[in-house]
């Protein structure tokens, strides 16, 4: 049996065993760790106490910075809403609101609306060239254009019916004069208004005006007191010799149209009625002439509302040969059947020479 020695040592013994271990291992320098988590260990301690510090900010220092933040939050604050219009700095005075005009009123139909001169389309003021087919073309670019301008400029514009087209605006230049061609041959034929049964003077069709529009909406004659002659001499002369077959014409007649507006132009000598609105809405007849000789021009009525609503005449001088201003609702028992009264017509501020008592 093979024998086992045990060493015991003595509690002193140990001790300064331990002691000569730890002075060897002191002076042989730091131990050489082999493990990997040891290391890495060892790399974050070093790391940590690399890291950067902010240099500490002095109580005094600090109170600066935040009273200077609050200023610039105040400051961002009243920009903003001073530039929205919900805090006002000082007080000014606001402006004045600009009144709408009159194309904004009518219903501007186009943004910048074309504007034509007669003499584009071939026209001539000298009295004696006939210038429908100017005015025919004129207004199909101006209807093609969705509205627009035609002026017409100083001379004397001979010309047959022509038409109108909404969204319009007719302008007479100062000494623009149309001239409504005196050969009835040229006058367009019409069927009878509905409210007048039959027929005004004849049964059956009837001359058209020489300034036509109907179903149109914003129209607007005017200019600088330019004229529109009808040149009706030669018509009267015909009703009383009774070489007509047809009921004469108007000057201007406007039908089942809206927003029509008539200002600052002279119309006289008309074959017939001078200005006939035809069941027609928010009209305003403005600074016009109307003239026809006071004895000798039958018929020649100045404004004749008929079957119209919201009509203002007013600001107007007019001299003729029958009613200065007429307000109808067709004829008889054919108006009656139309059934369509004239309803808020205001005249206001006119003066009227007539025969009519």
């Amino acid at each position: 049996m093979a024998e086992i020695a045990v060493g015991v040592s003595s509690p002193r013994a140990s001790v300064a065993a331990a002691a000569a271990a730890a002075a060897a291992s002191a002076s042989a320098g730091p131990a050489v760790l082999s493990s990997p988590r040891a290391a890495l260990s060892r790399g974050a301690h070093q790391f940590h106490h690399r890291r950067w510090a902010p240099p500490a900010i002095s109580p005094s220092y600090r109170a600066y910075l935040v009273a200077l933040w609050l200023v610039g939050f105040v400051l961002v604050f009243l920009w903003q809403n001073t530039s929205m219009g919900r805090l006002r700095l000082y007080n000014r005075p606001p402006m004045p609101k600009r009144a709408p005009s009159a194309a904004a009123s009518m219903g501007q139909w186009v943004a910048s609306p074309p504007v034509y001169d007669l003499r584009e389309f071939g026209g001539v003021g000298d009295g004696r060239t006939l210038n429908t087919a100017a005015f025919e073309a004129a207004v199909a670019a101006i209807s093609e254009r969705g509205g627009g301008r035609l002026t017409v400029p100083a001379g004397r514009w001979l010309t047959a019916p022509f038409n109108l087209t909404s969204h319009m605006t007719l302008f007479l230049a100062a000494g623009a004069e149309i001239l409504g061609v005196q050969d009835e041959r040229y006058w367009p034929l019409m069927s009878p208004l509905p409210s007048y049964g039959y027929g005004r003077e004849h049964k059956g069709p009837r001359y058209g005006s020489l300034i036509h529009g109907q179903d149109l909406k914003d129209v607007i004659i005017t200019g600088h007191n330019g004229t529109i002659n009808g040149q009706g001499q030669s018509w009267w002369i015909k009703f009383r010799k009774k070489l007509l077959n047809h009921t004469r014409g108007p000057l201007v007649q406007l039908m089942r149209s809206s927003n029509i507006t008539i200002s600052n132009i002279t119309l006289r000598d008309s074959p017939f009625w001078t200005l006939h609105l035809y069941d027609c809405k928010d009209v305003t007849v403005s600074g016009t002439t109307i003239l026809a000789p006071i004895a000798g021009a039958p018929n020649t009525d100045g404004i004749d509302p008929d079957s119209c609503e919201n009509v203002m005449i007013e600001n107007c001088y007019i001299s003729v040969g029958d009613d200065g201003v007429a307000i109808k609702s067709g004829w008889d028992q054919y108006g009656i059947a139309y059934g369509r009264p004239s309803t808020n017509i205001t005249v206001r501020n006119v003066i009227i020479r007539s025969m009519v008592r």
